[in-house]
Formats: structure tokens, sequence, C-alpha cells
């Protein structure tokens, strides 16, 4: 997917976003703290996703995002109160379809976890390295909106001496903002005038 991305031709020359903001829902699958005895199986979180991208080229940009869940699952003790955070920067590849209507991206994203973990028995607080990579699609309603269906990533925390497989889910609104005319490898592809 990524030589498709790279190697894709646009239509035409057109006006790009140099930033764009995105916020919405999203849920996380994890096995977060299990070697502790506190978490001893894998559960899934609700919480929220943002991220601000600088698109520096036409396919080339950065993307730094933070994302947060909650929740309190039960175990044999009671309720689990959990807080996880993550805080993650790296580079995203777009593919912008010739119609305008939706793109394509994937990212590989480096950065931190922070977990809290409070139940009737002890409490515990872990910070680590973790990594992202995955993919979404942004379907344009308007020039400076974007809506986003779907962005799937497969996320690994180091918060103990074991890793945490997690798979994540996210879906909201994309605003775009700062313009700039995108030209290059689009101008042959544009029609002839004469």
């Amino acid at each position: 997917m990524l030589l498709l991305l790279i190697a894709s031709v646009g239509a035409a020359a057109r006006d790009e976003p140099r930033f764009e903001g995105f916020g919405g829902f999203a849920w996380v699958s994890t096995s977060l703290l299990q070697d502790t005895g506190i978490l001893n199986a894998r559960k899934g979180f609700s919480g929220w996703n943002s991220s601000l991208d600088w698109n520096t080229t036409h396919n080339l940009g950065f993307v730094a995002e933070v994302s947060g869940f909650l929740g309190s699952p039960s175990q044999d003790s009671g309720p689990v109160k959990t807080r996880y955070y993550a805080f993650l920067l790296g580079p995203k590849i777009t593919h912008h379809n010739r119609s305008d209507k939706f793109e394509v991206f994937v990212h590989q994203l480096f950065g931190a976890s922070h977990a809290t973990i409070d139940s009737n028995s002890r409490s515990l607080t872990a910070s680590g390295f973790s990594l992202a990579a995955g993919f979404g699609m942004d379907f344009i309603v308007r020039k400076r909106i974007a809506l986003r269906p779907v962005q799937v990533d497969y996320m690994i925390s180091q918060l103990t001496s074991h890793s945490q497989n997690q798979f994540r889910v996210c879906a909201g609104v994309s605003y775009r903002w700062s313009f700039v005319h995108r030209t290059g490898i689009y101008q042959a592809a544009l029609p002839d005038s004469h």
C-alpha cells in the first residue's frame, strides 16, 4: 500500500491544506498491565483521539497525536479504574484521489504512553515507549471539513517488562486550513488548452 501511495499521480494542480486538525471517538483493545495481576485479561476502553497534521508536500506530512482512554472494568476485587494516554509523533503519507472526494493515508508514529490503574487492593502508575502504525480514510465534505469514518492502528506500548499489544479504531472530523496551491507533477496531467 505504501508503494501505491508514493507512486500515485493526481489529475491536476489543486489547493491543499497545509494544516489539519482532527478530533473524534476512539476505542482500544489492550492487554494493559496484564502481567501485573491487576488486569488479568484483554480489555476494551472507549476514549478520544486528536491530532495536528502538517502537510509539507503533496503526499508527505507529519502528525502530532494525543489520545486518552478511560474505563472501570470489573475484576474479582471490584471495579478497576483505568486511565491510559498516548502521545505520538511521526510521518504520514497521503494519497489524494482524482475526484478530490476522499484521501487515504498511512502513518508510523512514535512516542510514549502513560497508564494509571486503581483497584481496591492496589494502585499502579507506569509510563513507557509506544509506537503505532496504521491507515485511515478522509471524505472531503467541504474545502475545510473532512469526515474520517475509520482510522485503524496497531499499537505497542512498553509499560512493564512485557509489551502491550493493542488494536485501536478511531472516527471523527478533520478541520483543514492554510491552503497552498500544489503544482509540479500534477501539471503534466492537465489537458492541453490549445
